[in-house]
């Protein structure tokens, strides 16, 4: 029995500039959508000082917001909520809009193993496995007990094998090295980030190709991608996934931070 799950989504991004900023064109690549696992019932958006803005799709099939704020601004605040139906279905279908699987066995500067790496890789034996499914379990059921979670490790745009020489790392670093030592078995698999119950910012996990589906696991949680996980987005790595991104006039720093909310909204639904 599947159990189908209603959840209500908040997120909220905010951006701080070292100085004000005009001329600030801007895209942000975390709106759910519809795919085998989930469908959308509900999204609103609102973003400070943005009255218009277009929703374009790029190359992975991912959504995206594409807006302009003219005005001088120190800030950026953008609030999305809504909600999901989740746990439709265990795997997503094979599309053929967007890239091809053979982009997700390739590695990239993110995923390529180091001398680390490799030497974990022969260890694992993942060579033998009979299957990516098999392959992606095994990690999955494994990465915990060599790579600790420790949040504050490592930075964004960290790559797999810095990661891991460190020790520990966040969910971003889970999904690479998983990544890393998946394509290095010829496996196609995909960077996926999202939303997930019970955590206060965005989650990434691992999609693997197996036997024309899209399977997704959690190696940072040890378990399947289920009814309280949220897709967004999907793509090689954390840098085809990135939140936000743009151009502004006047070079200044940016900090941001983001809370998101996951949260069940009704009785669990459920279909044999």
């Amino acid at each position: 029995m599947i159990v189908i799950k209603r959840l209500e989504f908040s997120y909220k991004l905010s951006a701080f500039y070292s100085s004000p900023i005009t001329d600030h064109r801007f895209y942000f690549r975390f709106l759910p959508q519809d795919n085998a696992r989930q469908k959308i019932e509900q999204t609103d958006i609102f973003i400070a000082n943005c009255h218009k803005y277009d929703i374009l799709t790029d190359a992975y099939g991912n959504k995206m917001i594409s807006g302009y704020i003219g005005m001088q601004h120190a800030r950026f605040d953008l609030t999305m909520t809504g909600s999901v139906i989740t746990g439709i279905d265990i795997f997503e279908h094979y599309s053929e809009t967007g890239n091809e699987v053979a982009a997700f066995r390739s590695q990239t500067a993110l995923t390529e193993p180091g001398e680390e790496l490799l030497r974990l890789y022969n260890e694992t034996g993942l060579d033998k496995a009979r299957s990516a499914y098999e392959a992606a379990v095994y990690l999955t059921d494994n990465l915990q007990s060599i790579f600790r979670y420790s949040s504050g490790a490592t930075i964004s745009g960290e790559s797999a094998e810095s990661a891991f020489r460190k020790g520990g790392g966040v969910c971003q670093d889970y999904a690479h090295i998983m990544l890393s030592l998946l394509r290095r078995r010829g496996i196609a698999a995909r960077y996926t980030a999202g939303m997930l119950m019970g955590e206060g910012a965005s989650h990434a996990w691992v999609e693997v190709f197996c036997s024309g589906y899209w399977y997704g696991f959690d190696p940072t949680n040890r378990k399947l991608v289920g009814d309280e996980h949220i897709k967004v987005s999907s793509g090689r790595d954390a840098s085809d996934c990135m939140v936000i991104s743009g151009s502004m006039n006047w070079g200044a720093s940016q900090t941001q931070q983001e809370q998101t909310i996951v949260r069940e909204k009704k009785t669990a639904l459920h279909r044999s």
